[in-house]
């Protein structure tokens, strides 16, 4: 069975080459960042998606079939959906950014920096009164502690494509201190039960998870360095 494959990469790797892979749309939506880390990271996470997607599809990497529509309004600012397969997930987020492809349906991944900034009342804004009681720190709970809260939600939000659409306080998932399962959730009580989850490996000051949705039982994860794919990166 073909594994879930997670690439690891950081913002520094992106260079002019890789900005080279992006279409007009892409390049658009780079260009309205404001910040040189903001764009590098987009900038990587598009590249590692056509470079790994093109090396399993036998495509160059620029003509690799990616659309952003937005499923509420189609305008480009979407996940990035590649038409006829696999299924993708992009996070970044400090120094990290995950790019994530299954071959087997809807995926779902999440890093956070331990060193992002929260705001008062966050903890009330992620977690639910039952995940708050099964807490050791209650609403005062550590950072990393709420992190890895955090990314299991994410994870499971993106891979159903609900994002943003929906309160994370809706979704209930396993003590940080438990192995990740998405354990309940009120509008969806089908979930629970068609979505599997792991715990990533990104390094030390950061979390990170995956959600895997309609997948086989026991398929693998991996995890790699996108290194290997952006150093032969070719122009198109």
């Amino acid at each position: 069975m073909e594994p879930v494959t997670v690439w690891w990469g950081e913002p520094g790797w992106a260079g002019a080459e890789h900005v080279a892979l992006l279409d007009p749309v892409e390049r658009g939506r780079r260009d309205r960042f404001l910040r040189d880390a903001d764009r590098n990271r987009f900038t990587l996470g598009v590249a590692v998606t056509r470079l790994a997607v093109g090396a399993l599809r036998g495509l160059p990497p620029e003509r690799v079939p990616i659309s952003r529509a937005c499923a509420d309004c189609g305008k480009p600012h979407g996940r990035p959906v590649v038409e006829g397969g696999p299924h993708v997930s992009v996070s970044h987020s400090g120094d990290r950014v995950a790019v994530a492809l299954s071959p087997h349906g809807p995926v779902g991944v999440d890093v956070e920096a331990a060193d992002r900034e929260l705001g008062a009342g966050i903890v009330r804004h992620v977690l639910g009164a039952s995940e708050i009681e099964a807490s050791a720190g209650g609403p005062d709970m550590g950072r990393d502690e709420l992190l890895t809260y955090w990314t299991r939600k994410e994870a499971v939000v993106k891979a159903t494509g609900d994002g943003l659409r929906v309160p994370l306080t809706d979704v209930t998932v396993s003590p940080a201190a438990e192995a990740p399962r998405l354990l309940a959730w009120g509008r969806r009580p089908d979930m629970p039960g068609r979505i599997v989850m792991r715990t990533l490996d990104p390094g030390e000051g950061y979390a990170a998870a995956i959600a895997l949705l309609d997948h086989p039982p026991g398929v693998a994860v991996v995890e790699r360095s996108a290194a290997d794919l952006l150093r032969p990166a070719p122009r198109p």
